[in-house]
């Protein structure tokens, strides 16, 4: 029955046959929960399905069992590789290692589990740096295994395990950008997938699906190599098979462009990611957010669709709500399975005492008299009851707790996850290659996401850019900035001077500020053919401009910063040239960075560094200054965000 179920996909009857049949002893507590775990997880439920699997690891007690011992094998290959999909890297490794060991030591070395926990072994070695070596002896271990078994029983499913194992490798090197290793495993794939089609010509979808991975795989690393002949040619090898045609293979075809910066056409993918989203019926979810959506908004922005970009995006906060609202029932439902599941073990163990309390009683009849008996155990029932019942409440308030606690983590982090990856979306990451001047910027969050910002646009002769620092820290003051960022954009196409931005700026800002927040702002427009900067510093740190030992702080009007009153009007300031100087602003996460003992960087320090760079290149002076302020730091974690620009005009 419980194999019927398996084969039909039908994972509520798995999952309910797997706790029936366990209480009538005609399957074990280990198989019981291996395939409690396994229905949870296809049906989604990620933390029951970890729960379950530990539950029955740790339910194996007679290693001489061959049966109990195909279970745990098993289990474990399933549990490390959710814990790998999950980010649990340390956790997936743990797990792997343990179990291959514990098989080792038994003897049974030539599973299939076994060959796949050496695999997972590799992906969490790759996951770490200076393991290459490492993670290339077990994916090659795990290969010379896989290999072994095809030539014992070249079955189909000996065939497809390997092939399997080997897309792992692939997609691990790739993903960790240990690219040559890649196109290695891309050859032994293509190996592989070769033999097969000479021993089962007639699985034809088959064969087309794994030769379409085998050339995305391979363009993706030449890609990342700068062999960009080579991976255009696998790449149009992808587009030939049919798999290519499907929303899966589109939406493959949509990363490798993607990494290849190829924008408009990995936008024209991405048009199609609805089909991808209907075939597989996805709810919303952070991760089918995190895993497509925000790559087709990626690939839109740097294609340059502003319409494509503002729908997308537009998508995504509606979807949030939605994939909130789930995660909260999803949570609600797993930790009531597992609650349940508890329960009905408190249950078992409190029936089994007492069963042990009524044969002590029973034996205790015999030697004592019956109103002695009746006195001690009322005594014994009383305090024992007590402390059953007190020792339930506590754990099962500890449990909750526990519970609570890490559910709000989880989606603590996953928001959190999401908003970086938007916030660092919204910046310029590329920055123009010209003779008449050179620009380089960096922006570095203090937590998960950050208040600061930065960005320039380029319209005719004119080069206009700004730096600023939100007030207040976390998502709060990545929404504000975000918005800040396009209001700035929106203004400087109109034409209008950085004194103009900063009270029309003001002005949107202050409207409906109910938690009062503001941001300092330094806004710059340098004409490139004069040299000319027209500026407008609202309440921002000096920047610095000059030229070796005559560098120095510019003094500046003291307008207020912006979101703070109503009705302002800044004042906007010139200088005549800045040709042939360094131009740098920054954001207080830079003067104000503290040691262990709590020294702060200091605008002594950050003057006396400029001074020694000047000469360098906009991109180098950062990078010095970033390295600088990491050493005076000693190991403190930062308290504040840290934005620079650097600017050239020549």
């Amino acid at each position: 029955m419980v194999l019927d179920a398996y084969k039909h996909k039908d994972y509520p009857l798995l999952l309910s046959l797997a706790d029936s049949l366990s209480k009538i002893g005609a399957i074990s507590e280990t198989q019981s929960y291996y395939w409690r775990g396994y229905a949870s997880d296809r049906m989604g439920k990620k933390r029951a399905a970890e729960y379950y699997w530990k539950k029955a690891e740790s339910e194996v007690k007679d290693f001489k069992n061959p049966e109990e011992v195909n279970y745990y094998a098993k289990t474990a290959s399933r549990l490390a590789n959710l814990l790998n999909l999950k980010g649990d890297y340390d956790g997936s490794l743990q797990e792997a290692i343990n179990a291959a060991d514990k098989l080792e030591q038994l003897g049974c070395d030539t599973t299939t589990d076994y060959v796949n926990l050496l695999v997972f072994i590799g992906c969490g070695q790759a996951r770490y740096a200076h393991m290459e070596e490492a993670t290339k002896k077990s994916f090659e271990r795990a290969y010379t295994k896989h290999l072994e078994h095809i030539n014992a029983s070249p079955t189909e499913a000996t065939y497809k395990g390997a092939i399997a194992g080997i897309v792992n490798m692939a997609y691990s090197c790739n993903a960790t950008h240990q690219y040559k290793e890649g196109l290695y495993w891309c050859e032994r794939y293509e190996e592989m997938v070769t033999q097969y089609e000479g021993r089962f010509p007639e699985d034809e979808s088959y064969i087309d699906k794994q030769r379409a991975r085998h050339n995305i795989y391979r363009a993706t690393a030449l890609a990342s190599l700068g062999r960009t002949q080579e991976s255009a040619l696998a790449y149009n090898n992808f587009k030939n098979t049919k798999f290519s045609k499907s929303p899966e293979g589109i939406f493959d075809a949509g990363e490798y462009l993607i990494d290849a910066k190829r924008w408009k056409e990995a936008a024209e993918c991405f048009q199609r990611l609805d089909e991808l989203v209907s075939l597989y019926h996805m709810e919303f979810s952070f991760d089918n957010i995190q895993t497509y959506f925000l790559k087709k908004y990626e690939a839109n922005l740097k294609a340059g669709l502003k319409d494509s970009v503002y729908a997308i995006s537009t998508y995504i906060c509606d979807s949030l709500n939605a994939a909130i609202d789930r995660s909260k029932a999803d949570d609600a439902a797993e930790l009531a399975t597992i609650y349940n599941t508890q329960q009905q073990e408190t249950h078992i163990a409190e029936q089994e005492a007492k069963l042990l309390r009524e044969r002590q009683i029973a034996a205790i009849i015999t030697i004592i008299l019956i109103i002695g008996f009746f006195v001690v155990y009322a005594l014994y029932k009383q305090k024992a009851s007590a402390r059953l019942h007190k020792a339930h409440e506590d754990l099962k308030q500890a449990y909750d707790q526990l519970e609570e606690t890490t559910s709000a983590k989880e989606r603590i982090e996953s928001e959190l996850r999401i908003a970086r990856h938007i916030q660092e979306s919204m910046v310029p990451n590329e920055f123009p290659q010209r003779d008449d001047f050179e620009l380089y910027a960096s922006m570095t969050a203090a937590k998960e996401v950050g208040g600061d910002l930065y960005d320039y646009l380029i319209i005719g002769d004119n080069l206009c850019f700004c730096v600023g620092d939100v007030s207040g820290k976390g998502v709060p003051s990545a929404l504000f900035m975000a918005q800040v960022i396009r209001l700035f954009r929106a203004m400087v196409k109109r034409n209008y001077t950085p004194a103009k931005i900063a009270t029309e700026l003001n002005a949107e800002l202050v409207e409906n500020n109910e938690d009062g927040m503001f941001i300092t702002m330094f806004i710059g427009m340098v004409h490139l053919p004069t040299g000319k900067l027209d500026f407008c510093n609202a309440g921002h740190n000096p920047p610095v401009i000059g030229n070796g030992n005559e560098s120095h702080f510019i003094d500046m009007e003291p307008n207020a910063p912006i979101g703070l009153w109503e009705g302002l009007k800044y004042q906007g300031e010139v200088i005549d040239d800045i040709r042939g100087r360094l131009f740098f602003v920054y954001t207080d996460g830079l003067n104000e960075a503290e040691n262990p003992e709590l020294e702060q960087f200091g605008d002594e320090q950050l003057l006396t560094i400029v001074k020694r760079s000047s000469k360098m290149s906009a991109s180098e002076m950062i990078k010095t200054m970033k390295n600088e302020v990491k050493r005076h730091r000693n190991g403190a974690d930062p308290s504040d965000d840290l934005t620079m620009l650097c600017l050239h005009v020549n």
